[in-house]
């Protein structure tokens, strides 16, 4: 299983719980609305992130899961001073619109 980032992995690295939610909440809301979550990340979305979430390519497609693996850190470089907060989804469409002229 590939796997991108799990809450965990934050959680343990000392980020606030309830900012990863709010973090994996987002991500998965903008994952979902360009259609890059599985049958699987659409009921995880649907039941709600908690502090279990995970990225991993059972719940995200092969598309999305390309674009993280190429992405993922500079996004979290991205937003660091916003980590869990609403700006993040507008830094993670701005690096997908860069991804998708680039590939």
């Amino acid at each position: 299983m590939k796997i991108i980032d799990k809450a965990a992995w934050q959680i343990d690295g000392g980020v606030p719980e309830d900012k990863v939610v709010r973090h994996f909440t987002a991500v998965f809301e903008w994952l979902s609305r360009h259609g890059m979550l599985t049958e699987e990340g659409l009921e995880e979305l649907e039941d709600g992130i908690d502090d279990c979430a995970s990225l991993n390519d059972e719940l995200v497609s092969e598309q999305g899961i390309a674009f993280l693996e190429s992405c993922y850190d500079d996004y979290l470089r991205a937003v660091n001073d916003c980590y869990g907060d609403d700006e993040g989804c507008e830094k993670l469409e701005s690096i997908w619109q860069k991804y998708t002229q680039t590939t």
